[in-house]
């Protein structure tokens, strides 16, 4: 969208819009809301807290802030939300690359944030637009969450890295080559059906690894379907990762959806206990 523009955000009123945003992106309860207070010391203290600009209107919002870990200073994306209305047009997109773009002014070579991994278009835009890669597994990372996305499941997620580092691309183009003898690590009936099984095979080279094509849709109509694919990837994630493989793409294969897990040469991970 050219009409987009996105900015830094510091006065009150500009985050006063940016906590209405987070209710019109993800449907959340008041308590739920990032108050402009907390927005504001982050802005003012080493934070990226950006919005999104349709003219004076705005349609999306951004907040990270420094993290460290095992003495790596890198900036953590804590949110990315756009009004739904304004969804699947780039705005989020749009947010993300300045926030790439100051994080490198700034110093920081990773930026890195938790998803769910079982929401696919959330997979698609961190991994396959952005190139992110996740190594690094949350069990219920947030608790119990009953907004309209969350409602019903563990809020598992994993923590995708943003690397600016050319070996991250190099490992992200050779697991999407040559995908003919990989471990299909989950047995499942159709696109958006039941997973009837799963598996994990300690020898692999390249793992494919099934997620339905719309989670929040299969909650609505079978709670107890969502729930063992939550099950039933948290298994095959945890023990992947633990092996040393990271899921370095995301693609649609024959009408279904799949991670692509693969040892590769990577930056240390810092998030790994």
């Amino acid at each position: 969208m050219n009409e987009i523009s996105i900015r830094e955000l510091h006065t009150v009123e500009e985050l006063s819009m940016a906590e209405q945003v987070q209710k019109l992106a993800w449907g959340m309860p008041d308590i739920m809301v990032t108050p402009k207070e907390i927005m504001r010391a982050i802005a003012s203290n080493g934070g990226l807290v950006l919005g999104a600009f349709y003219g004076e209107k705005m349609v999306g919002m951004s907040l990270s802030f420094v993290g460290r870990r095992k003495n790596k200073l890198y900036m953590y994306s804590h949110m990315t939300g756009v009004s739904r209305e304004y969804q699947s047009q780039g705005v989020g997109y749009l947010l993300k690359q300045k926030q790439r773009e100051l994080s490198l002014k700034m110093g920081y070579e990773l930026i890195a944030w938790t998803f769910d991994p079982l929401i696919a278009r959330n997979a698609h835009f961190n991994m396959s637009k952005l190139g992110t890669i996740t190594r690094t597994y949350l069990r219920n990372y947030y608790g119990e969450m009953n907004d309209e996305i969350n409602f019903g499941l563990d809020t598992d997620r994993v923590i995708a890295e943003w690397w600016s580092e050319r070996s991250v691309e190099s490992a992200r183009k050779h697991a999407l080559s040559d995908l003919e003898d990989c471990h299909y690590a989950i047995e499942s009936t159709d696109s958006q059906g039941d997973c009837k099984s799963w598996s994990v095979d300690p020898n692999a080279k390249k793992v494919l690894v099934q997620i339905p094509s719309d989670i929040v849709a299969l909650k609505r109509v079978d709670l107890k379907a969502a729930q063992r694919w939550r099950l039933a990837t948290r298994e095959v994630f945890e023990e992947y990762f633990k092996a040393g493989y990271a899921a370095l793409a995301f693609l649609k294969l024959n009408g279904r959806l799949y991670y692509v897990l693969a040892k590769a040469q990577l930056p240390e991970n810092v998030f790994s206990e």
